[in-house]
């Protein structure tokens, strides 16, 4: 066999459920790397939105399709990690662990970006019987520890995460997932009062809260107030939203828009008059800190969000808006309308809230810390194995 030499300034991003153009892997990280002077190799799930040719970035994408797929998708990284020359190879769903014992063979750097705390996420998933739920949590956590010994680095994109992973002893960074640095918007509201959530749309990230509250709200007499809705939303529930605002004569009210490109989204929050956030109090979000809450700020958005400890820690810090009971279709109502008749404390708000975003919760030292983790990686994988490895 020939040997292999790795390309210390390459990296191989893959991932079987993430679509390639995912705030956080493509607009973030893989955007930090190129910068930086890395090649990047992408594997990810494809979307409408076309691909944005860049120099040095090369990018393989799978059709969209049944859960079942995945399987496929799995073999097919496999496949494209054994022929890469990458140094680094950036993984970002749970599932690929299962993968590293064969990939460990490669003798590259492995990465895993932790998203979310899988086996606790687990525990509330609707589509798994409830009787099942803790008992899979615990088989899968089990699984996932095993398998993180054989990753070279892992980062946690949220800082509770390590407390339920205190036996890793490779290198661990938390880089949190704050929002691109962008200048200050072109703030242009208008007369028309909107009120904006942008994420995924479902009943535990406070679909049916929001629908209600624009309901009692528009009850109270703001007949003109709208909900504009910026993510992907399954069929059944945009069946679900079409029943209940022909119902409540709030058909014109209620604008779905989809998942749309970043730049588009900036223009939404910029026109909008606050920015919604009331997920529902699940474990898995009450200790993690909602990205959107940050996106706000740098668009000057005041925002309701729920009353999770963290979160209501950082309204207090920032005075950036309002924490509530999202199980209080009243106390969320009430937080709204005095936002709504009161321009000047929104006003006041937003300032605070892009004082806070400027100063602490924006990518840029995060980026920092991806490369600085990147180059201390390598350095330590480095001095237990040469560069020079044995071709497959």
């Amino acid at each position: 066999m020939k040997n292999k030499i790795l390309n210390a300034k390459k990296v191989f991003v893959y991932s079987s459920v993430h679509v390639w153009n995912d705030t956080r892997v493509y607009y973030k990280e893989i955007e930090t790397l190129l910068q930086a002077g890395y090649q990047v190799e992408q594997m990810a799930v494809e979307t409408m939105q076309p691909l944005e040719p860049r120099q040095n970035l090369t990018q393989h994408l799978f059709e969209k399709g049944h859960r079942l797929k995945r399987f496929t998708r799995w073999y097919s990284i496999y496949k494209a990690i054994r022929k890469s020359d990458a140094m680094y190879y950036h993984f970002h769903d749970p599932e690929l662990l299962l993968l590293l014992p064969i990939l460990r063979k490669n003798k590259g750097v492995f990465i895993y970006d932790m998203h979310e705390n899988f086996p606790k996420a687990l525990e509330t998933k609707a589509w798994i019987p409830k009787i099942l739920r803790q008992p899979l949590a615990k088989i899968i956590k089990g699984v996932e520890q095993r398998c993180l010994k054989r990753c070279d680095s892992v980062i946690f994109a949220e800082t509770s995460y390590k407390k339920d992973y205190p036996t890793i002893t490779q290198q661990k960074k938390d880089i949190l997932n704050y929002p691109m640095y962008q200048a200050p918007f072109d703030v242009a509201k208008g007369k028309e009062q909107t009120l904006l959530y942008v994420g995924g749309i479902e009943e535990n990230r406070g679909l049916w809260i929001m629908l209600e509250t624009l309901k009692s709200l528009r009850e109270s007499g703001h007949n003109d107030l709208k909900l504009k809705l910026i993510g992907p939303i399954s069929n059944t529930d945009n069946e679900k939203i079409d029943r209940f605002t022909t119902k409540h004569a709030m058909t014109n009210s209620v604008a779905r828009l989809g998942r749309i490109p970043n730049g588009e989204i900036n223009g939404h929050m910029a026109t909008a008059t606050i920015g919604l956030c009331l997920l529902k109090p699940i474990p898995n979000y009450m200790e993690s800190m909602a990205t959107k809450m940050f996106e706000y700020m740098s668009a000057e958005l005041p925002m309701i969000v729920s009353d999770f400890p963290m979160w209501s820690e950082l309204m207090q810090e920032t005075k950036s808006g309002y924490s509530v009971d999202p199980l209080n279709t009243m106390a969320v109502k009430d937080a709204v309308e005095l936002l709504l008749l009161n321009k000047e404390r929104r006003q006041e708000m937003g300032t605070n809230g892009r004082a806070h975003y400027e100063k602490t919760y924006n990518w840029t030292a995060e980026g920092e810390k991806l490369l600085a983790l990147y180059e201390t990686t390598n350095r330590e994988v480095l001095n237990e194995s040469p560069v020079y490895q044995s071709a497959f």
